[in-house]
């Protein structure tokens, strides 16, 4: 009897926290996307943000929603390379005081290393962040370049993972080139950006999620909306003498015609009927203002302050954005789970302030 009850008990225990988790999801977005005033939206936006920047929420690693707290136990919930990213993303939008001061809880301020030594590139954007904020010491940049100049190889440009080194994924464009150009090694990162052209559609601007560079064929889809935000990333990011011009004009000519009449850019976005994805919207947004700097053409400045407003009926009562796709489990295999991310968090907020100067034109 009491092995009866105990089991019950488990059973109690189990059920209640997945109901927990689904009430929490459910209330939050009570009152969804009622932001009409874009200042009062960006406030509330960057509070959130700056909230995060302390105790960011979860990002999952499954698409699980029962029985979570079996994931839970066997750490299979969330984990620090994906949460690396997301702190960065959040970076992005602000200055050197948060970048220092976040950089102090991960920097040991005795030796001037990692107080965690980085295991994975996507880390990489994060070093990138700290540096450009001179937030980031000697010795934890030269880890990271050691991270990456081992994973290299004596290949000519950086795979994602060293268990995969064949395969090179649209991620790495985002989280590495960045980062490289920073440091002096411009010619390695457009090595990385040219070598993804052979993945790219026939006749277009748009790459693949991932390229096989041995058999020489493209991998996954290439409408995954955060993948394509990767890539502008890397581009944006990684344009510090113009010479990307031509690439970013080009990708955001093509990109236009995707725009749902809404103002926001699907999961997959060839497909207008698939749902609105925040966080690949944000970075298609960046696209365009950056775009719009480059040549002046208004409809980019348009499409930018479209994505804008798309955001802000994606974001919860309390500044959250909402509906944006959870972690990829691999080549071909999207999450189906939608919520908040801090990396497009942080995102949106850096689009909306680069928008400001535009607000009034």
């Amino acid at each position: 009897m009491i092995v009866i009850i105990s089991l019950f008990a488990i059973l109690l225990i189990f059920v209640g926290f997945d109901f927990i988790l689904f009430f929490c999801e459910w209330q939050a977005r009570i009152h969804i996307g009622r932001w009409d005033d874009r200042l009062k939206w960006q406030k509330a936006i960057e509070s959130r943000a700056r909230k995060w920047l302390d105790r960011p929420p979860t990002v999952k690693l499954t698409d699980n929603n029962y029985w979570v707290l079996y994931d839970v136990l066997r750490g299979r919930y969330h984990n620090r390379t994906i949460q690396s990213w997301q702190a960065a993303g959040l970076l992005m939008a602000f200055g050197k005081t948060e970048a220092v001061r976040y950089s102090n809880g991960k920097i040991d301020t005795t030796t001037g290393n990692w107080k965690k030594d980085p295991k994975h590139i996507d880390e990489a954007l994060l070093a990138y962040i700290l540096k450009k904020n001179k937030a980031l010491t000697p010795i934890a940049e030269k880890t990271i370049i050691s991270l990456l100049t081992k994973l290299k190889g004596d290949q000519e440009t950086i795979p994602y993972r060293a268990t995969i080194p064949d395969v090179r994924f649209i991620d790495t464009i985002g989280m590495v080139t960045p980062f490289l150009v920073l440091c002096g090694e411009g010619e390695l990162a457009m090595k990385q950006i040219e070598e993804y052209d052979k993945a790219k559609l026939a006749d277009s601007s748009i790459p693949s999620h991932a390229y096989d560079i041995v058999r020489d064929v493209p991998l996954g889809i290439y409408d995954w909306a955060r993948g394509i935000g990767w890539y502008i990333l890397g581009l944006v990011e990684s344009n510090t003498d113009g010479s990307l011009d031509a690439r970013i004009i080009s990708l955001a000519y093509e990109l236009l015609p995707y725009q749902k009449d809404e103002g926001g850019f699907g999961a997959m976005f060839f497909n207008k009927e698939a749902i609105c994805e925040s966080s690949g919207t944000a970075l298609i947004g960046l696209l365009m203002v950056n775009a719009y700097r480059i040549n002046s053409d208004t409809r980019f400045l348009d499409a930018a302050f479209r994505v804008e407003k798309q955001l802000m009926r994606q974001t919860r009562r309390t500044g959250a954005i909402d509906f944006c796709q959870g972690d990829t489990k691999g080549i071909g295999y999207y999450s189906t789970f939608f919520s908040v991310m801090p990396f497009a968090q942080g995102i949106a907020l850096k689009l909306s302030k680069d928008l400001n100067e535009y607000a009034n034109g």
